[in-house]
């Protein structure tokens, strides 16, 4: 999950463009060491998902790619594409696409805890739809806990979507977004309706209606809404 915490970047900040490196299997400790001490920082274990080193081991040898930003102290953010996924972590079947789908997971992000509300998390998901279109990865997915505002508001800023709201990684409730890189869903704004992030039952019934979240607001002081469009979103391969 993304090591940054609630409300850690501003919505009106500008995203510059940022050269993202590829990370080999020698940056395993470095990339984990930032995860730790992201996770650590934000304090909230029902909102991100510690990981393994092993599992950064796995990515960085065939499970997928990680993307890294050092600075003059070294990795200051990186960004997981994973593509090896474990059974109950493929979800085509939840996406109505086939087993040789083209399918990949952003799989967790984070930024050095010095380094928070610059944009980074938001300029790594956009590296990785860059990566993965150019793989031929063209379905995505990503979680989010709907506690971690900053996280999901990232992922919808950059066209991905919720397509389902459920428990996830032991029983943690997670937003599920998709995105299909060459057919993107297409929102009908006049059937939208703004729901709040909290009103769990209500988004459920909107998403088995058909509708999918596509937007955010903030709708006053810590509290938001998505916009839940009953446009046609598309999926397949």
């Amino acid at each position: 999950m993304t090591a940054e915490p609630v409300g850690a970047e501003r919505p009106d900040i500008e995203h510059p463009r940022i050269e993202w490196r590829p990370l080999s299997p020698n940056d395993a400790a470095i990339v984990h060491a930032l995860h730790m001490a992201a996770v650590a920082k934000a304090g909230r274990p029902d909102l991100i998902r510690p990981e393994t080193l092993e599992f950064f081991e796995r990515i960085l040898t065939g499970g997928g790619r990680i993307l890294g930003l050092d600075d003059d102290r070294g990795l200051l953010a990186y960004g997981v594409l994973q593509w090896d996924l474990p059974p109950e972590e493929d979800l085509r079947p939840l996406f109505g696409l086939s087993p040789a789908a083209p399918f990949a997971k952003l799989a967790g992000a984070a930024v050095r805890p010095d380094h928070w509300g610059h944009g980074l998390q938001e300029s790594v998901i956009a590296a990785r739809l860059d990566l993965a279109g150019s793989l031929g990865l063209s379905h995505l997915y990503a979680t989010s806990a709907p506690g971690n505002w900053r996280s999901w508001a990232n992922l919808l800023n950059q066209g991905l979507v919720i397509r389902a709201l459920i428990e996830q990684y032991g029983g943690a409730l997670r937003y599920i977004f998709y995105r299909d890189l060459e057919h993107p869903d297409a929102p009908e704004q006049g059937d939208a309706i703004w729901v709040d992030v909290g009103d769990t039952d209500r988004q459920r019934r909107l998403i088995a209606a058909g509708a999918f979240g596509c937007a955010w607001r903030r709708s006053g002081g810590r509290s938001f809404d998505i916009l839940y469009s009953q446009g046609q979103g598309r999926s397949g391969d």
